[in-house]
């Protein structure tokens, strides 16, 4: 199977799943028996989150061609984007550090600010990094 290029990406929101949607429009995370699932802002239509993925910056392991996750930036937060069929499809909710995901690589965070700065958003993503960025 060809892996697609980055602008060609589909963003796969995974019909009729719920778990990343909320009715208010800011990013938050709600408690669960597994820990906080992350809520994304009500305000992000399927359109909007395609966009996000194309233009966001991609994370490889070491060695690897293909995407392990794709990182964006939308007012402010910080959303991370898992393959649903690599190289092909993904989901996004919004991104955590501090509970198992780790700090993100310096050159990824240098990245998403200027997008951030970019829009405007440049208080609310560093107020992100400091909540959720470990």
């Amino acid at each position: 199977m060809d892996v697609m290029e980055q602008a060609d990406w589909l963003y796969d929101r995974a019909e009729g799943r719920k778990k990343h949607r909320w009715k208010y429009d800011e990013a938050g995370f709600h408690p669960s028996p597994k820990g906080p699932v992350g809520k994304c802002h009500a305000s992000i239509t399927d359109e909007l989150a395609q966009s996000l993925l194309r233009k966001g910056v991609p994370y490889f392991l070491p060695g690897s061609t293909t995407a392990e996750h794709v990182y964006a930036v939308y007012r402010g937060v910080i959303y991370e984007a898992a393959p649903t069929q690599p190289g092909l499809s993904w989901h996004g909710y919004p991104w955590r550090g501090d509970l198992g995901a780790g700090p993100l690589p310096p050159r990824i965070v240098r990245q998403l600010r200027e997008m951030a700065e970019h829009d405007g958003y440049h208080k609310e993503f560093e107020a992100w990094l400091k909540q959720y960025g470990r």
